[in-house]
C-alpha cells in the first residue's frame, strides 16, 4: 500500500510538471508571434536540410516519450529544465512501478510461506497444549491422591476448639491456651488440660477459622462426604461460627418484598465454604460441569421440619426429594409406569410429612424434603436468608421465643455436589453438611429410667448423675462412644439427629467437630 501511495504521488507530480511545461511553452509561443500587417514579409518555412539530421533521428531507438521534441530544443531554458525534470520523474516512475510489481508478486509467495509456517506453529502448539493438558490431569490426580492421603494421615475425624471472648465485667477468663493445640481449664486452682487438633484464640477471625478448615471442606468437590458439626453450650457461638451474624435491622424497617429478609454479616464457615466452591467451579468450567443443590432441615423434639419449603426459591427452583427403595423400584418396573409413579409420589409428598429412609445405594435420604438447585453464591445466600426469615415468622406466629427454640433445635444444611468430567464423562457425587447442634447444657441429678433385674422400669435420682439436657445430644454421645469402642451395633436410631447423620458418622466421611466453649466462670461445668 505504501508503494501504491508513492506511485500516485509521483504520477500527480508528473502531471503537474507537464501542465506547467505546456503553460510555459504556450506563453513563450505567444510572445514570439509577430503581429500580422500589410508590410509583413512572407515567412520562408523552407530550411536547408542538413545531411546529419536524418542520421541522428534514425540512430535514436529509445522511448519517444523520453526524447526532447523540436519545440523543446527551441524552448527557453526554464521550459527545458521542466522537461528534463519530467523525463527524470518518468524514469523514476518506471523504476518504482517495476519494483512495486515485483514486490507485489513476491508477496503472494511470501504469504504462502508465512501461512505454512503459521499452520505448522499452530499444529505444534496444539499438540503441546494437549500434552500439557494430559500432564496437568495426571498431576492433578496425583496431587489429589497425595492430599487425601495426607488428610487421612492427619485423621478423617478432627476436633477443633473455639473459645468465645469473656464478657467484660464477668470476671477473669477460666481458659488458657499455652499452645496451638492445648487448652487448659482452671489453671490457677485445679488445672485440667485438653488436647485438640487446633485451638483457636478467642479473637480469631472468621476467615482464619475457615482457612484452617478449607482443605477438607473443599474436598467435597472431588466426590467426598464432609461434615462440619458445631457443638457447645448455649450462647457459645455455634451459629456465629457456622453462619455468621444475622442482622434484622433491615427486616424491621422494611415493608415487604426482599426488604424483610435479614442480612448475614461476618460470614461463617459454611457461607465461605460455599462461596469458595462456586469460585473453584467457575475456574474449571472448561474441564468440569458442576451442579449444586441445597437442603435445610430442622430437628426439634425428634420431629423434622423443612426450612426451605414455602420460600420463593423453593417455589421457583425446588424439587421434592424421593427415596427409591428396592421394593419400590421393582414394583414400578413391573407396573411399567416409572415416571408417572414418581410424579404421583412427588405430588403426594409435597404436602406430606418428612420421613427418613435408606435408598437402594444405602444412603440416608429424607423423603419429602425440598431440594433447591443453586447456580451461584448469591442464589445460595438468598435461600439461606429466605429460610431464616420464614423460620422467624413461623416462630412469631406460634408465640415461641426464638432463642429458647434455637437452644433445643438442630439445623442440618446439606450441599449436594455433582461433577462430570467433560473429557472423560466420569462423574462424582459429593456431599457437604453443616450441623448446628442444639445446646449441650448438662443437667445434674436428673432422673433416669433404668431397668432392674426383673425388667421393671424405675426412675432413679442420683445427685452425682450428669447427663445432657437435650435428648439428641445425649444420643449423639452414645453413638460416638459406640464408634470408639467398635461396637457391632451402633444406636443410630435412638434419636432423629443420629439417624439423619448416619452417613456422616461412618465409612470414609470426613468429620470435623468444632467445640464452641465459653470462657466465663459461670459455665465451667458445661
Amino acid at each position: 500500500r505504501g508503494l501504491e501511495v508513492e506511485l500516485e504521488e509521483m504520477q500527480n507530480e508528473m502531471e503537474n510538471k507537464e501542465k506547467q511545461m505546456k503553460r510555459a511553452m504556450e506563453a513563450e509561443k505567444q510572445r514570439n508571434e509577430k503581429p500580422k500587417g500589410p508590410n509583413r514579409m512572407k515567412p520562408n518555412f523552407r530550411r536547408p536540410r542538413s545531411s546529419s539530421r536524418p542520421k541522428v533521428k534514425e540512430s535514436r531507438k529509445s522511448n519517444p516519450m523520453l526524447e526532447p521534441s523540436p519545440e523543446s530544443e527551441a524552448a527557453p531554458p526554464h521550459v527545458a529544465a521542466l522537461q528534463n525534470e519530467m523525463i527524470t520523474l518518468r524514469k523514476q516512475f518506471e523504476l518504482v512501478r517495476h519494483t512495486s510489481m515485483d514486490d507485489i508478486l513476491s508477496l503472494h509467495r511470501q504469504s504462502e510461506e508465512w501461512s505454512n509456517q503459521a499452520s505448522r506453529a499452530v499444529t505444534a502448539s496444539t499438540a503441546e497444549a494437549e500434552l500439557l493438558r494430559e500432564k496437568l490431569a495426571a498431576e492433578s490426580a496425583m496431587r489429589l491422591k497425595l492430599l487425601n492421603e495426607l488428610q487421612d494421615i492427619r485423621g478423617t475425624v478432627r476436633v477443633y476448639c473455639r473459645p468465645n471472648q469473656c464478657t467484660p465485667g464477668k470476671g477473669k477468663p477460666i481458659i488458657k491456651i499455652p499452645t496451638h493445640d492445648i487448652l487448659v481449664l482452671n489453671e490457677d486452682t485445679s488445672p485440667v488440660s485438653f488436647k485438640f487438633d487446633r485451638v483457636f484464640s478467642p479473637g480469631t477471625s472468621q476467615y482464619e477459622v475457615f482457612s484452617e478448615l478449607e482443605e477438607p471442606l473443599i474436598s467435597s468437590l472431588d466426590g467426598f462426604n464432609v461434615t462440619l458439626m458445631a457443638f457447645g453450650q448455649g450462647g457459645s457461638g455455634k451459629t456465629h461460627t457456622l453462619l455468621g451474624d444475622v442482622n434484622w435491622d433491615d427486616a424491621i424497617d422494611g415493608e415487604g418484598g426482599n426488604d424483610e429478609l435479614p442480612s448475614l454479616k461476618s460470614h461463617g464457615v459454611q457461607l465461605q465454604a460455599v462461596q469458595q466452591l462456586f469460585t473453584i467451579a467457575g475456574h474449571r468450567t472448561d474441564r468440569y460441569k458442576d451442579a449444586f443443590s441445597i437442603t435445610m432441615v430442622e430437628v426439634h423434639n425428634e420431629k423434622l421440619h423443612d426450612l426451605i419449603a414455602g420460600t420463593p426459591s423453593a417455589e421457583s427452583y425446588g424439587e421434592v426429594v424421593l427415596c427409591e427403595t428396592r421394593d419400590r423400584a421393582s414394583r414400578d418396573k413391573r407396573r411399567g409406569g416409572g415416571e408417572a409413579a414418581v410424579a404421583e409420589s412427588a405430588a403426594g409428598w409435597r404436602k406430606g410429612k418428612l420421613e427418613i429412609r435408606t435408598d437402594v445405594d444405602g444412603n440416608t435420604v429424607v423423603q419429602g424434603l425440598v431440594s433447591v438447585a443453586v447456580g451461584s453464591f448469591q442464589e445460595a445466600l438468598a435461600a439461606w436468608r429466605e429460610a431464616i426469615a420464614q423460620r422467624a415468622e413461623r416462630l412469631r406466629s406460634q408465640g415461641l421465643d426464638a432463642k429458647k427454640h434455637e437452644r433445643k433445635t438442630n439445623v442440618i444444611t446439606t450441599v449436594n455436589i455433582k461433577s462430570v468430567n467433560i473429557a472423560t464423562g466420569v462423574g462424582t457425587e459429593g456431599k457437604l453438611q453443616f450441623v448446628d447442634m442444639a445446646s449441650s447444657d448438662i443437667v445434674r441429678g436428673a432422673k433416669k429410667a433404668r431397668e432392674d433385674r426383673e425388667g421393671a422400669v424405675q426412675e432413679v435420682a442420683e445427685e452425682d448423675d450428669t447427663q445432657f439436657g437435650n435428648k439428641s445430644i445425649d444420643a449423639f454421645n452414645d453413638v460416638v462412644n459406640a464408634r470408639i469402642q467398635f461396637d457391632r451395633s451402633v444406636p443410630y436410631r435412638n434419636a432423629t439427629l443420629t439417624h439423619l447423620l448416619r452417613d456422616s458418622l461412618e465409612a470414609d466421611t470426613k468429620v470435623l467437630l468444632m467445640c464452641c466453649v465459653s470462657s466465663e466462670q459461670a459455665h465451667v461445668a458445661d
